[in-house]
């Protein structure tokens, strides 16, 4: 008897590719199918992505200056495969299947009602889509290829309401084309633990032994500026320059709790990679917003707490050539003061996991904790046209008093938010939206301040 394990992935070394003349290529998943035969057309399709040569919107007419990331073929690749090993298991052929009878009407189906769930649950809508997608995409590809006839897939035009992404204080009619039988994706809902018990974690973070004052301060930075793990492990030595002569403050005008020192992100930043350097990738250049205060505790930190750190990692030297090239490469800022190494994005999330913490609290809900504490910080000033707007009899979503308040919200967002998150989707400016009016009570029919949003196209968030 053959026992099947299911489609799998796999990435082969770099090394290896690279003396078989296939270096570019070490980025790219490998897919096997149940006989873990290799699968030629699925991976001739990952491949074509991962080069540029091939993508949905162009279809192969141009090729991509900025093709997918790592992250994002290795997702491809596991959606990809989702939808292989369910066309396998009811004797399916996914290339050549129909989209409307088999796509939607099966694998979307299964998937909705969680008979095609590992635990038998239905699957999120945008996961769904994703997956439907990519199985999509894959005979897209197939079709442009020549190895299958056109994909027939019916669309419907939707004309929606939506705020302009140029002005937030206008509005613009959309009209977007969309494929049949795709899944609407409701904004998430944003829940957050208490205040006191995020102040609890972080106090018992800083209470560490021996690493408190170094974890105590990365963990901060993450809550002060919203920047990713990942981010803030590749965060150098000089991401701060090393003299406070040369700090760009923003607002020298305001009181120094109030002031903000600029910094530019590259290194581990989200988006197409330019390079490594010193194991980081290098990635698309971003400037955020670094509160006065954190600055010159990372400032103290890097001339008084680093140092020692260092030291440790030195020491691993076995000779003064070794001990001298670890002090002259060790460029990341946050060293672990017992072994002298740098912490890595894995380790960070350990950090935050380390001690007693409420359900969920993570690095990345961090981002958007900090974004709707912000966006409710910027709209104080407001509390007395909210009070206006609760106290209209029949209120509905397109009430100029409420229209004007999203508008001021928006622009907090597009203005603030946004340039310090990094991101651009829609739907996330939606969800720290729906959280501001949920948390001071706005009716939910009210709360629906637009359409149509889930048929944009997302960002990073």
């Amino acid at each position: 008897m053959t026992q099947s394990y299911g489609w799998s992935l796999r990435y082969v070394p770099a090394d290896v590719l690279e003396q078989a003349g296939f270096g570019h290529l070490s980025r790219v998943p490998w897919l096997f199918d149940s006989k873990l035969a290799y699968a030629e057309l699925p991976n001739q399709f990952l491949i074509d992505l991962a080069l540029g040569v091939w993508d949905q919107r162009h279809r192969g007419s141009v090729v991509r200056t900025n093709p997918p990331t790592d992250m994002t073929l290795r997702t491809t690749a596991e959606w990809l495969s989702n939808a292989l090993e369910w066309a396998e298991t009811r004797s399916i052929d996914l290339l050549s299947c129909d989209y409307s009878q088999v796509l939607i009407a099966r694998y979307q189906s299964e998937m909705n009602s969680g008979q095609w769930s590992a635990d038998g649950r239905p699957l999120k809508p945008a996961t769904i889509n994703a997956r439907v997608g990519t199985a999509l995409a894959y005979q897209m590809w197939a079709s442009d290829k020549g190895i299958r006839p056109p994909v027939v897939v019916p669309t419907v035009t939707i004309t929606y309401r939506a705020p302009s992404h140029s002005n937030s204080r206008s509005h613009q009619t959309k009209t977007v084309v969309a494929r049949t039988g795709k899944l609407r994706v409701s904004p998430s809902s944003l829940f957050f633990p208490r205040e006191d018990q995020i102040e609890a974690w972080r106090k018992a973070i800083h209470l560490k032994q021996k690493v408190g004052a170094t974890e105590g301060l990365l963990v901060d930075l993450i809550l002060e500026t919203a920047i990713r793990r990942e981010e803030a492990s590749c965060w150098r030595i000089d991401t701060l320059p090393l003299s406070r002569a040369d700090w760009k403050i923003l607002n020298l005008d305001q009181p120094p709790e109030y002031q903000n020192v600029e910094i530019t992100l590259r290194y581990g930043t989200k988006g197409p990679k330019y390079g490594i350097d010193h194991g980081d990738k290098i990635g698309p250049e971003g400037k955020i917003k670094l509160p006065l205060l954190m600055a010159q505790r990372i400032d103290d930190y890097r001339q008084k707490v680093r140092p020692r750190a260092l030291a440790a990692a030195v020491k691993r030297g076995r000779s003064v050539t070794q001990q001298q090239r670890i002090r002259d490469t060790t460029t990341h800022l946050f060293l672990n003061p017992e072994t002298g190494k740098r912490y890595t994005g894995k380790h960070i999330y350990k950090v935050w996991t380390s001690v007693e913490h409420p359900a969920h609290w993570s690095p990345h809900l961090a981002r958007h904790y900090w974004a709707c504490r912000h966006l409710e910080r910027r709209m104080q000033d407001q509390a007395e046209l909210m009070k206006k707007i609760l106290d209209m009899p029949g209120l509905t979503h397109d009430s100029p008093l409420l229209l004007g308040l999203r508008d001021t919200a928006v622009t907090v967002v597009q203005l603030e938010i946004q340039p310090q998150l990094r991101h651009a989707s829609a739907r996330t400016t939606e969800s720290y939206l729906q959280w501001y009016f949920l948390r001071h009570g706005l009716p939910h029919h009210a709360r629906m301040l637009w359409d149509g949003n889930d048929n944009e196209e997302d960002g990073d968030d």
